[in-house]
């Protein structure tokens, strides 16, 4: 490796301190070393030109912004847990210099996560287009009252929720936001996608595992606010009568793991019981 770039969460003293530690490391080895936070490598994008390796600090927020940043041009990414749970993390800062010198050495593998490819249309006009590595969330603003969306896969009529919201995600995303609104954990493996109502009102129809090509068509059907956001960011206002069409995308986000896949599990419980 020539070039690491290093994303931190400049509001966690930890994730300052282990990254201005990091690049230091690195720097002596004769590794060229970013250093910095996601806005400012959206802001100017080519301080990641050349870079082999980006490397998140911080917790799966801070891993949520940096594969953003990194997916467009298939950068590995290396999580390093410094949050409370972080999920998507499998090393933290005590075992970081090692698992670095692994990497350094030709180590470690490649672990492709599923993405959501997402698009608006109103009124038979598309407006938008959204990737997302953990969920779409169509769900109600301000207002409080439930929404009614109609659901449908594959162009098939499934549902029509009434609900607070309603969740789509990737395996990754099934331990975020899905898992709190009730969803199953799915094997971050899995290509499947997760259909997760949030707090639904008499609804027959529960979660949901969807074959890893299925297109789950979304309308609102209420004219209270309501909002989709995407990995938790965006908010944009949707209209009674606006569609949301949620697949999985051809991309992929890849992160770099040292430990066989198989801990997956015994990772799972050791956070779940903090």
């Amino acid at each position: 490796m020539r070039r690491i770039a290093i994303i931190y969460n400049p509001f966690s003293e930890a994730s300052i301190s282990h990254s201005t530690k990091l690049a230091e490391w690195l720097q002596a080895r004769g590794i060229a070393v970013w250093r910095g936070i996601s806005q400012e490598c959206r802001d100017c994008p080519d301080v990641m030109d050349e870079a082999d390796l980006m490397v998140a600090m911080g917790g799966d927020g801070t891993v949520l912004r940096a594969a953003r940043l990194a997916f467009p041009t298939s950068l590995p990414v290396l999580p390093v847990a410094l949050g409370h749970l972080s999920f998507m993390a499998e090393i933290g800062p005590t075992e970081l210099y090692e698992g670095i010198e692994t990497l350094l050495q030709g180590g470690g593998w490649h672990d492709e996560r599923s993405l959501i490819d997402a698009s608006l249309w109103r009124e038979g006009e598309h407006m938008l287009d959204f990737v997302a590595l953990n969920e779409v969330v169509i769900s109600r603003r301000e207002v409080s009252r439930v929404i009614n969306v109609e659901v449908s896969i594959d162009g098939s009529p499934l549902t029509t929720y009434m609900a607070d919201g309603l969740i789509v995600a990737t395996a990754t995303g099934s331990t975020a936001y899905a898992m709190a609104a009730g969803g199953p954990i799915v094997d971050p493996r899995s290509r499947a996608l997760v259909l997760v109502p949030i707090a639904a009102h008499l609804t027959n129809v529960p979660s949901m595992v969807l074959h890893e090509g299925a297109v789950v068509t979304t309308a609102l059907r209420s004219r209270d606010n309501a909002s989709i956001a995407i990995d938790g960011r965006g908010n944009l206002p949707l209209r009674e009568g606006d569609e949301v069409m949620v697949r999985r995308s051809s991309q992929v986000c890849t992160f770099v793991r040292l430990r066989h896949s198989s801990q997956f599990y015994t990772q799972l419980a050791a956070k779940l019981r903090r």
